[in-house]
């Protein structure tokens, strides 16, 4: 049967995820310490954007094809799962806890909260376009400037040669070639196991899709709390959220140059803002992020799920 098919690949691409993510975390280290860079800065700047690629691409595909809607949905869909059950799956599948001693932290956590208001207005406006476009590309370059000054710079430890940075480069990018690939199967294969046990599309789209594009984040995430790279790993997580909102929708608006509808997407503004008011109330109040609240933050995915397929929890 093609069920047994699509699950071996499923396992599969899980295996090449695993590995791919682990050199990519060695890798940016590695051309962190080069370049002076902090782990928050290296996550922040370097990780978040090129874990954030796939919720690009289907940004943008959605939105040439007329489907804007796709886009905005996509985007605070995955912004929804990064903050809750990919932190969540993260703290248990490593077995770490997540420390939370940086000020760079609370920092960037408060940043994300203020670009969580901005789909508000986006939501008022009714649209996306070009105008917005700027706006939020500027906004991406303005807090990673912010992030950047205030994580500081390390000193160059300078430890590779010239030929050493590009073969380490070339690898980097090899590395993020090949998570990106099989994170791709991943989402396919997914959808089709979903298919064939007969899930509803809405389903499919509230779970495997937006989880899907978030597994570069999960994979790079468990791999640096592993090596306790916490900083990086937080960065990574809400840097990509801020990547999401700013750096991604700008984008699409730019590229599509058409108007971008927000509006069917109302309805999940309410657990962008609660993801993210809960991840910076525990930043705010905890030393660290630990079992009970992985399975808080996963909880919170659960009632988000059960909303997107039309169980109205919030009239309880």
């Amino acid at each position: 049967m093609m069920i047994f098919f699509y699950i071996f690949m499923l396992f599969l691409s899980f295996f090449f995820i695993a590995i791919a993510s682990d050199k990519i975390i060695v890798y940016t280290t590695k051309l962190s310490y080069y370049y002076g860079l902090s782990q928050m800065s290296a996550g922040f700047i370097v990780l978040s954007v090129v874990t954030s690629l796939p919720e690009l691409f289907v940004s943008v595909f959605a939105a040439i094809s007329g489907e804007g809607g796709i886009s905005v949905g996509n985007v605070l869909g995955s912004n929804v799962a990064n903050l809750t059950i990919i932190i969540g799956l993260a703290i248990l599948l490593s077995g770490m806890k997540f420390s939370l001693k940086s000020t760079s932290q609370a920092e960037l956590a408060q940043f994300l909260f203020v670009l969580s208001l901005i789909p508000l207005f986006i939501l008022e406006r009714g649209s996306l376009g070009p105008v917005m476009g700027v706006v939020l590309l500027i906004l991406f370059v303005i807090f990673s400037l912010n992030i950047s000054k205030k994580a500081g710079k390390i000193k160059s430890l300078g430890f590779m040669r010239t030929t050493e940075v590009k073969s380490v480069t070339i690898k980097f990018l090899l590395s993020i070639a090949v998570l990106l690939f099989f994170s791709k199967i991943v989402v396919d294969n997914s959808i089709k196991i979903a298919e064939v046990v007969g899930l509803a599309p809405s389903i499919i789209g509230a779970t495997l899709v937006a989880i899907g594009t978030s597994i570069p984040e999960l994979a790079t995430t468990i791999q640096a709390l592993k090596r306790h790279y916490f900083d990086m790993a937080f960065g990574n997580i809400l840097g990509s959220c801020t990547a999401n909102i700013t750096l991604i929708l700008g984008m699409t608006s730019l590229i599509s140059m058409s108007e971008v509808s927000a509006i069917a997407t109302s309805g999940m503004m309410f657990f962008v803002l609660a993801s993210t008011l809960s991840v910076w109330y525990f930043v705010n109040t905890s030393k660290y992020l630990g079992k009970k609240t992985a399975i808080m933050l996963i909880m919170i995915y659960v009632l988000f799920v059960l909303q997107q397929i039309g169980v109205s929890i919030l009239n309880f």
